[in-house]
């Protein structure tokens, strides 16, 4: 899924950690300053030397919202291939956490209703899992995933590639 396109492309190793309760998602807002200004995006990061990808997703969520995420899910990988580079995310999902929203140097961080978020104009492609055609995969114990999103510089979605895989 999405093979083809690898070629010289410089790939980044990271993860996404979506905290969901009641229909809502915990998003990061960037701040003006940051190239990304004004786009909502799912708590995650780059893998430092040595770290588990669950560490890294339970560590990054603190450093950008402030919350402590407590019992972590696998749920699949995603994949999004931009012009340039691609992104090579392993995704993590719960509903459990201890402390508050915080506001940071970067970006603010809040609780949106899923259905109002998938609305939003500046969201990055990462969200794309949350719209009822692909939530299965994430919210659903039973099932993990696979997705492939081919984007161009401005975030706009060319291609995307979708599997839906049991969790035995």
């Amino acid at each position: 899924m999405g093979d083809k396109y690898y070629m010289e492309k410089q790939i980044r190793k990271a993860v996404r950690c979506y905290l969901i309760k009641d229909e809502k998602v915990v998003v990061t807002k960037y701040k003006e300053g940051n190239r990304k200004f004004g786009y909502y995006d799912i708590p995650g990061g780059k893998i430092e030397g040595g770290e588990k990808t669950k560490e890294t997703a339970i560590r990054e969520m603190k450093e950008e919202t402030g919350l402590k995420v407590k019992n972590l899910k696998y749920k699949g990988n995603m994949i999004i291939e931009y012009p340039n580079r691609i992104f090579d995310f392993d995704v993590f999902v719960s509903n459990e956490y201890e402390g508050k929203l915080q506001e940071f140097e970067e970006n603010t961080s809040e609780w949106i209703e899923i259905n109002e978020l998938l609305q939003k104009e500046k969201i990055l492609s990462n969200i794309m899992i949350l719209n009822r055609f692909f939530i299965k995969g994430l919210v659903d114990d039973q099932y993990n995933f696979k997705m492939y999103i081919q984007v161009d510089e401005k975030e706009n979605i060319l291609d995307v590639e979708y599997k839906l895989k049991d969790n035995e």
